[in-house]
C-alpha cells in the first residue's frame, strides 16, 4: 500500500505545466471509461449574498447529473455535532490562549464592531476553538448579507432530484480537525484580533478572486493564510483526505454522472483531486462559467 501511494505521489510531482493557467470554479471529468461526464466544483464556505448566485453553467452541469456529493452530510444533527466538537475541550475559554490586552481587543471587536450580545459572547463565542473563531468573525461581519454555498447548491440538487452522498462522516471531519496544532490556531486568532480589517480585506480579496477571476489557486492560498499556513493541518485536513476520497469518487463517477462540491483547497495543488484524477487517466478540463 505504501509503495503504491509513493508511486502515485511521485507521478503527481512529475506533472508540470499542465493546467497551471486555467481558471474556473467548475471542472468537467470525462474519459477513462466514463460513459457520461461528471463535474467537480470548488467552493468557498460562505460568500456575500449580493455577490453570489448559482451560475447558469453550474445549474446546467447539475441537471446532467444524478448524484450530488459533498464532504459530509449537511443535516441539522451533523451541524450540531460539529458545533459541539469545535468548542474548547473541558468547557474551556478562549481566555487561556490570549494575553489580557488581546482578550480585551477580542471582546471589543465582538461586542462593538460585530454587535454580538454580551451573553452570546460569554456563553458561546468565547468557548470556540481559536480557528473557528477566526472564521466566525468574517461570517459575523457579513451580517445578513451571507449565503452558505454548499447549502445553496444542495437546494439546486434537491430541485433536480439528485441523490445526495457524502465522501466522509462528521466524525472523520472532527478527527481531522483535532489534528490542527493549537499553536497555529492561536497565532491565526491573534492576527485576526490585532489586524481585523486587514483580515476582512483578505477575505474580500478572496471573494473577488472566486467570483470575478475564478482563481481557485488564490482562494486556496488565502484559506491557508487564515490557518497561519499550518502545513500540519494542510496535510491532514486536505492532502490526506483527497487521497483517501479518490477511490470513492472514481466509483461514484463510474456508477452515475456525479456533481461534487468541495472546498477550493481540495481541487488545487499537487496533491489535489484535479491532479489525482488526471494521474488516474481522466480528462479534467475547466468549464466556462459566468456569474
Amino acid at each position: 500500500m505504501l509503495s503504491r501511494l509513493f508511486t502515485l505521489l511521485l507521478t503527481i510531482s512529475c506533472i508540470t505545466g499542465y493546467g497551471q493557467n486555467e481558471k474556473s470554479i467548475l471542472y468537467e471529468v470525462s474519459g477513462n471509461g466514463l460513459e457520461q461526464s461528471s463535474y467537480l466544483m470548488g467552493i468557498v464556505n460562505f460568500l456575500p449574498a449580493d455577490q453570489f448566485k448559482v451560475p447558469a453553467a453550474v445549474k446546467e452541469a447539475m441537471s446532467k447529473c444524478e448524484v450530488f456529493v459533498t464532504k459530509t452530510d449537511n443535516d441539522k444533527k451533523t451541524q450540531k455535532k460539529f458545533t459541539e466538537a469545535v468548542k474548547i475541550p473541558n468547557n474551556g475559554w478562549i481566555n487561556s490562549y490570549l494575553t489580557d490586552d488581546e482578550l480585551n481587543q477580542l471582546r471589543l471587536l465582538m461586542l462593538l464592531d460585530l454587535e454580538v450580545k454580551e451573553h452570546a459572547y460569554h456563553d458561546f463565542y468565547s468557548r470556540l476553538q481559536p480557528i473557528i473563531l477566526v472564521t466566525t468573525t468574517a461570517a459575523l461581519h457579513l451580517k445578513d448579507n451571507i449565503v452558505y454555498t454548499e447549502q445553496v447548491l444542495h437546494d439546486v440538487a434537491h430541485q433536480n432530484k439528485l441523490k445526495t452522498e457524502s465522501l466522509g462522516t462528521i466524525q472523520e471531519e472532527i478527527e481531522a480537525f483535532k489534528k490542527f496544532p493549537i499553536e497555529d490556531q492561536v497565532e491565526a486568532l491573534k492576527y485576526t484580533v490585532t489586524n481585523f480589517y486587514e483580515h476582512i480585506n483578505d477575505y474580500q480579496n478572496m471573494v473577488n478572486a472566486y467570483v470575478k477571476d475564478q482563481d481557485l489557486e488564490f482562494v486556496k492560498n488565502e484559506t491557508f493564510k487564515a490557518t497561519n499556513e499550518s502545513q500540519a493541518f494542510k496535510t491532514v485536513y486536505y492532502d490526506s483526505r483527497a487521497l483517501e476520497w479518490l477511490p470513492k469518487i472514481e466509483k461514484l463517477m463510474r456508477d452515475k454522472p456525479t456533481f461534487i462540491a468541495l472546498g477550493a483547497p481540495y481541487l488545487m495543488g499537487n496533491v489535489s483531486l484535479i491532479q489525482l484524477l488526471r494521474t488516474k487517466g481522466f480528462d479534467v478540463k475547466p468549464v466556462s462559467v459566468k456569474f
